[in-house]
């Protein structure tokens, strides 16, 4: 067991390194400031002495050069420890002092080696004369000052790092920032407010894109437009928040009935559209009148007062069959809606056949 004295002034640096020299089995005191260490030299006579080169406050070269002149001490074997930024300068500082070095931090396993081969190296020698001891320290001395210039350029360099880190990662996160607000706002410019479904701008931008697609796979494009019967009497009557209230449940039930390919929109007033990819006149028929059963078994309310029941008029066309452009075949869809109404309402009509009920 050898009696260790670590000058540090890192507290917790300091007292991991004890923690791990008492653990196997070494006598172990620690100081913080220069004339706390030297004063435990002298009375703990310790067998190796651990210094930090760089501490604040205390001229490391002086501080060596005292224990050594001290011709009353016995004199310890000395670690010298620096961080890995300045690791070439602080080993001739090492050498010219005749120190062991030990970058820090390191793993335990080689501060462990490193101490346990100091200790096995004999003591120095006592009794050197002051002259010498002076003249050494001279020669070390300006080692000492460039170890300082070096972690100051390096500290320097750190900070000057990190503020760039630091700056760089602001301008990410503002760009990211910047690119999901753009992205709501596209988003929210695409969305109807009231039900919460795509508006006709996206409708119509998005229709040219489906009609590519259905001639490229040669499959067919099916379109259905709704509108809600009597919805001006509901909303003259009843005012508009109970009219939002039917288009909530009618883009709701419209959304339900949509696959996650479909084109769901509100088409502008009480009006609404639906574009299906891939889907045949009797595919969109069939979902047609799922929707329109699925509206009329709604039970909407408004204020406590029940709505009654809600129809929808719709109209159907197919592309190609109805149309040689997306857009032609949605105005086909509008046409067969108009005589969707025109019929009585509440029933469907596929373009250029009769309306069923």
């Amino acid at each position: 067991m050898a009696k260790i004295l670590i000058v540090d002034e890192a507290a917790g640096e300091r007292s991991a390194v004890a923690a791990l020299l008492r653990k196997h089995g070494h006598n172990v005191r620690e100081a913080a400031a220069e004339e706390e260490a030297l004063g435990m030299v002298r009375s703990e006579r310790p067998d190796l002495l651990i210094v930090d080169i760089l501490m604040q406050g205390m001229d490391d070269c002086h501080f060596v050069v005292r224990v050594r002149a001290d011709p009353g001490l016995c004199q310890p074997r000395l670690l010298l420890r620096s961080t890995s930024t300045n690791e070439a300068e602080s080993r001739a500082l090492a050498h010219a002092f005749g120190a062991g070095f030990v970058v820090k931090p390191c793993t335990p396993e080689m501060l462990m080696a490193v101490v346990e081969a100091r200790l096995t190296e004999p003591p120095p020698a006592a009794g050197a004369s002051n002259a010498y001891l002076r003249s050494a320290g001279a020669l070390v001395q300006p080692v000492v000052k460039l170890v300082r210039r070096v972690a100051e350029r390096n500290a320097q360099l750190e900070v000057a790092r990190t503020a760039l880190d630091l700056e760089i990662k602001k301008r990410i996160w503002a760009e990211q920032e910047l690119t999901q607000a753009n992205r709501l706002l596209e988003d929210q410019a695409m969305r109807d407010v009231v039900t919460g479904l795509h508006n006709r701008r996206y409708l119509e931008e998005s229709l040219a894109r489906e009609e590519s697609r259905a001639r490229r796979m040669g499959q067919p494009l099916g379109i259905m437009m709704v509108d809600v019967d009597h919805f001006k009497t509901f909303n003259d009557t009843l005012g508009h928040a109970t009219g939002d209230t039917i288009l909530r449940g009618v883009g709701e039930c419209m959304a339900s009935h949509a696959r996650g390919e479909d084109i769901t929109a509100r088409y502008g007033g009480d009006e609404f559209a639906l574009v299906m990819a891939r889907a045949t006149q009797q595919i969109v028929w069939q979902r047609a009148e799922a929707l329109r059963q699925s509206v009329r078994n709604l039970r909407l309310g408004h204020d406590g007062q029940e709505l009654g029941p809600v129809s929808l008029s719709i109209g159907i066309a197919v592309f190609p069959d109805h149309g040689e452009t997306g857009h032609a075949v949605l105005h086909a869809a509008d046409s067969a809606l108009i005589q969707s109404k025109r019929q009585g309402r509440d029933r469907i009509v596929v373009m250029g056949e009769a309306a069923i009920a």
